[in-house]
Formats: structure tokens, C-alpha cells, sequence
């Protein structure tokens, strides 16, 4: 009998986006959410931004016949499905998400990160600081600059080497592990950096806790050259036994382990919903 296994390989299983319950969830929710955002949730979670109704709005469309599809057709057999359009969408949608993080870490791996270690640093900011980001979104991508700056600083300083190139990947993470306001980075850095010449030296070993002291000082800095802060306040800060800010560096990547260099930075962009752990345990409130 011929072997039907390398065929059945090839048949396309669309999936079923409307029984996941995030579909349901928002589907059945996101009208009342957003009639009582302001009073509910603005002052814990910052104001309804139309960027949400945009990204909501093409999710529930996404991978649904109804909002467009493509005919694929083969011309050998003439067999033909039909394709659902995707939303294309980054972190709402888990399927969305997954194709561009498949693209992007194919990207680095065959593009960006060089043959050299690798190195995972988090850097984290306090609660009180978190607040005023609700508010200006841009003072994220501007802490990531800080960060990046200050890890380029701490390997060039340890190094003796003024004139290193550092690589740095960074990904911004806005939520904790349950989907609260959380902001924090994830940055896959070269474990050293490379001198003109091309050569490269490696990150010597540090102490992390003189990394987060001085990623705490340029944070501030950075609030008060904002007039977010005065600097009585950068200074009362200063003086705070526990000051909420915190760089962890202990994941360490061989030269010669790319899977686990791309997995990693995977894991930095992730998604912030895992379908796999979502599950619905109430129905729906009748109308």
C-alpha cells in the first residue's frame, strides 16, 4: 500500500479562532468595557486609547471567513481551500503575534546577532515611576534608551575599552504575570563588545548591584531633565533603602547556541496572554 503518511503532512487545518476563550472574552466584553473604562479602570490603567478599539476590532476578525479570505488552489490536483485573512496585529491576537515573532527572530538569527555570547539583561523601574508612564507612553521608549545607554557604559567601563561597540536588542514589556501594569525591559546585549578593528571582548564580571545603582541614577536624571521630577525629589529618591529598581543578568547565551539565542529573544517579545493557560470558567451574563 502506498505510504498516505507525507500526504496527510501536507493537508491544511484551519484553525478555530472563535472557540478560544480570549475570542469570547473580548467579543462578549469589550463594549462594556469600554463604557465604563473611564470610571472603573482609567485611574488604575491611564485613559482608553483608540489604539485598543483598533487592535480589539481586527482580532475578532482575524482568521474569520466572514471578514475575507483567500482561494488557494492547487493546479496539479485542482485542490483548493479557502485561506482567512490574518489581522497582522502584534500582542493581542496570539496567532498575529506568533508570525511576526517567527519573521523577526528568522530576522536576527540570519541578519543581526553576530556568532559571539550573549547575554539576557531585565532591568525594572519602582511602582512610582510606573504611574507616570499611563500617561506618556513615550517615556517608555526613552527609559529604554537610558537602559540601553547605561549597560554600553557599565561593559565599556569594565572593559577599559571607550570605543566598544555593544549590540543590543531591546524589548519593551508593559505587563506583569497577571496582566497587570507592569513596564519593564528585556535586552539581549552582547556579552562584551566589538573594538573597530572587529575584534571582541568580553563582558568581564560585574556586580549587578552597581549596574542597577547606576541605571537607577539616569532614570532620574531623565525625570528631571522631563520636569517629571524636581531634584529635591530625584534626591529623596536617592535615599530609599529599597529603591524598587533592579537589573537582573544571570542568563548567559554560548557563542555557539543560536536555537537558544532566538528562543530567548522570543521569550523577551512574547505575548502577554498564553492561550494554553487561558480558560473560561463562567458564561457570558444574559442581555
Amino acid at each position: 500500500m502506498p505510504d498516505a503518511a507525507p500526504a496527510a503532512r501536507g493537508v491544511y487545518k484551519p484553525r478555530r479562532p472563535q472557540a478560544s476563550p480570549l475570542f469570547r472574552l473580548v467579543s462578549d466584553h469589550l463594549h462594556r468595557l469600554q463604557t465604563v473604562y473611564d470610571e472603573r479602570f482609567a485611574r488604575e490603567y491611564g485613559p482608553w486609547r483608540p489604539v485598543v478599539t483598533q487592535v480589539a476590532e481586527k482580532f475578532l476578525a482575524c482568521g474569520v471567513l466572514e471578514h475575507g479570505f483567500a482561494r488557494i488552489r492547487c493546479d496539479a490536483c485542482t485542490h483548493e481551500y479557502l485561506l482567512a485573512f490574518s489581522c497582522k496585529c502584534r500582542d493581542v491576537c496570539p496567532s498575529g503575534h506568533a508570525k511576526r515573532l517567527a519573521i523577526w527572530t528568522q530576522w536576527l538569527d540570519t541578519t543581526l546577532l553576530a556568532p559571539v555570547p550573549h547575554r539576557q539583561a531585565v532591568l525594572t523601574i519602582p511602582k512610582r515611576l510606573r504611574a507616570y508612564c499611563l500617561y506618556r507612553r513615550r517615556l517608555l521608549g526613552e527609559i529604554a534608551r537610558v537602559a540601553a545607554r547605561t549597560v554600553t557604559t557599565a561593559i565599556r567601563t569594565l572593559t577599559g575599552e571607550r570605543d566598544l561597540a555593544v549590540g543590543i536588542v531591546a524589548c519593551l514589556q508593559t505587563h506583569g504575570s497577571r496582566a497587570n501594569w507592569h513596564p519593564h525591559l528585556h535586552l539581549l546585549v552582547t556579552d562584551g563588545g566589538f573594538r573597530p578593528d572587529g575584534t571582541f571582548v568580553s563582558w568581564p564580571v560585574h556586580d549587578t548591584a552597581r549596574l542597577t545603582e547606576a541605571f537607577r541614577r539616569a532614570v532620574l536624571r531623565l525625570f528631571v531633565r522631563l520636569a517629571l521630577f524636581d531634584e529635591d525629589q530625584a534626591a529623596g529618591m536617592l535615599t530609599w533603602p529599597h529603591s524598587g529598581f533592579h537589573v537582573h543578568t544571570a542568563v548567559w547565551v554560548p557563542e555557539d547556541d543560536r536555537a537558544f539565542a532566538t528562543r530567548l529573544a522570543r521569550y523577551c517579545a512574547r505575548n502577554p496572554v498564553a492561550l494554553e493557560r487561558l480558560d473560561r470558567t463562567t458564561e457570558p451574563p444574559r442581555r
